[in-house]
């Protein structure tokens, strides 16, 4: 029997030779490359960003570069037996250590003892650590003393997708690399060599699937074409690669957001019963769902800039038409939603219902109405007619942007509330302040104060935490409701007004008809009052 041809995967065959094919990282190659040229090569270096971007590529072509038959050299011919053997990652001088599987201090010892030896034909003796945040404290401890003065023989590459846990007695004695995501743009490029070398025929719109789903990564972008061109190697569309990923079509993912334009519950439904019949992953989705509406959002602000949505041009126009149909307000709104929903998901509740409930909600967003829109119905004269329907707006602040003066509504549970936001981020803070805020009420917003009531029964001990932590609960309250409040902490006077009202000025309904007039009549339901006091 014929022994078995083994294949090599587009990510291995593919991997970049010279420093100029590293996609998206030309601040690094083009420092290195000039620090070879100016013999101004350091000992040690730490490469650290995502997965996938050149980390270990760019280790190696450093590798073959100092110890190519014709370098030092910021170009390696990649024909001689050194650039040969540090490419395929057999070179005796090019040692590459896994710190994830040899992470303790003996491994670290090992390493130490083996610099001592000068290199068996190289120029120099290169030690790539990969996942260098795996190793120990004590094998970090037991490397300090070599790694800050080696002998000029080594050089040392420490690479890492966590930069945070590496020790900064190791960073400072490193000159370090950011590599940066790579752009779609840039990996629709890349594939396309790939293809053309491959003699495939692939669309730009597969190109591009396939670029979205490797999220900045290049090496998993090439799995994917990898992957699909498997499971067709002809006629493939995109449809075709979010099969093959687990995700949902382009044509079904529209639909669904059509139908939340809308406000339209029912086709909401409908839509997710054929997703979730097509085996679709409810977590998965929810983070497909939730970069949809970033790019929605992103497009709505900054219009089709391709270096913040970072989307194909045809993707940008398909954007740029739904985003038309939001508002801001409301793509913040429906990222909160989903955002909560993914936390439930995430905590082990019930993900199809999470994501439906939070789904509905969205489409009926249009029903809420802000404070200042029920404000306006305050100055409108009595009439026998009903009052008609506010213009659907999205519930993104429930403070008045003028000095309207108003008692507001109490505190709300729901996280993606204004006043749940604020409660969150204070508790994140100091965890009796939250919740303080949480017990209370917003007892009335006048002009730019925000007056805050505890309970009477508190006593007034427990105003202390709250004003020791003031600055906190302002910046949660501005960052919540879009402008500055200063916030002002008082008791409840037994069940009435924590401090006396205003002096009335004139009203603009005699009082006898105020309680029939619509727009106070839906300032009671609002704020769930029983009667009128006065009109201001």
């Amino acid at each position: 029997m014929a022994a078995e041809t083994s294949y090599t995967v587009f990510a291995r065959r593919y991997r970049p030779v010279l420093f100029e094919e590293v996609v998206g990282q030309e601040h690094v190659w083009k420092t290195l490359r000039n620090a070879i040229a100016e013999k101004r090569v350091g000992h040690a270096y730490l490469f650290c960003g995502p997965r996938g971007v050149g980390k270990t590529t760019m280790a190696r072509l450093l590798a073959k570069a100092l110890n190519c038959a014709k370098g030092p050299t910021g170009e390696p011919c990649n024909a001689c037996e050194v650039c040969l053997s540090v490419h395929e990652g057999t070179d005796a001088d090019v040692i590459e250590m896994d710190a994830a599987s040899n992470r303790q201090v003996d491994d670290a010892r090992a390493l130490r003892e083996g610099i001592r030896y000068a290199p068996l034909r190289a120029r120099s003796k290169v030690y790539i650590i990969d996942e260098a945040h795996m190793l120990t404290r004590e094998a970090f401890n037991t490397l300090l003393k070599t790694l800050e003065e080696p002998p000029p023989h080594v050089k040392f590459v420490f690479a890492t997708t966590e930069v945070h846990k590496l020790p900064d007695t190791i960073v400072s004695r490193c000159q370090r690399f950011d590599f940066r995501r790579i752009t779609t743009a840039d990996i629709v490029r890349r594939l396309r060599q790939v293809v053309e070398q491959e003699k495939l025929q692939v669309s730009d719109a597969v190109l591009a699937a396939v670029a979205r789903a490797a999220h900045g990564s290049m090496r998993d972008a090439e799995s994917v074409l990898d992957q699909v061109v498997s499971f067709k190697v002809k006629g493939l569309t995109e449809d075709d690669v979010a099969s093959v990923l687990g995700e949902v079509g382009g044509a079904r993912l529209s639909e669904l957001v059509g139908a939340l334009r809308a406000g339209d519950a029912g086709k909401v439904f409908t839509a997710l019963a054929g997703i979730f019949g097509g085996g679709i992953d409810t977590a998965a989705f929810t983070e497909q769902l939730l970069e949809r509406f970033r790019a929605l959002l992103a497009v709505k602000v900054c219009g089709r800039n391709a270096e913040v949505v970072d989307l194909p041009e045809a993707d940008l126009a398909d954007c740029e038409r739904e985003a038309g149909g939001f508002t801001v307000e409301a793509l913040l709104y429906f990222i909160q939603l989903l955002l909560e929903a993914k936390r439930r998901i995430r905590e082990g509740s019930n993900p199809r219902i999470v994501l439906e409930v939070s789904l509905v909600k969205m489409a009926r967003s249009a029903d809420l109405v802000t404070l200042p829109e029920a404000l306006k119905g305050l100055h409108v004269p009595a009439s026998p007619a009903p009052a008609g329907k506010p213009a659907p707006v999205s519930p993104a602040a429930d403070v008045p942007p003028g000095p309207e003066e108003a008692p507001a509504a109490p505190p709300a549970e729901d996280a993606a509330t204004p006043w749940g936001q604020v409660v969150a981020a204070v508790k994140a803070k100091n965890m009796r302040a939250g919740a303080l805020l949480a017990a209370g009420r917003v007892a009335r917003v006048a002009g730019d104060t925000l007056s805050f009531a505890l309970p009477a029964q508190f006593g007034k001990g427990n105003l202390d935490p709250l004003e020791k932590n003031r600055a906190a609960v302002e910046s949660a309250v501005q960052s919540a409701f879009g402008r500055k409040l200063a916030v002002k902490f008082v008791l409840d006077s037994g069940g009435g007004e924590p401090e006396a009202p205003a002096e009335p000025r004139a009203s603009a309904l005699p009082q006898g008809d105020a309680a029939g007039d619509p727009g106070v009549k839906k300032i009671l339901e609002t704020f769930g009052g029983s009667k009128v006091v006065g009109i201001e």
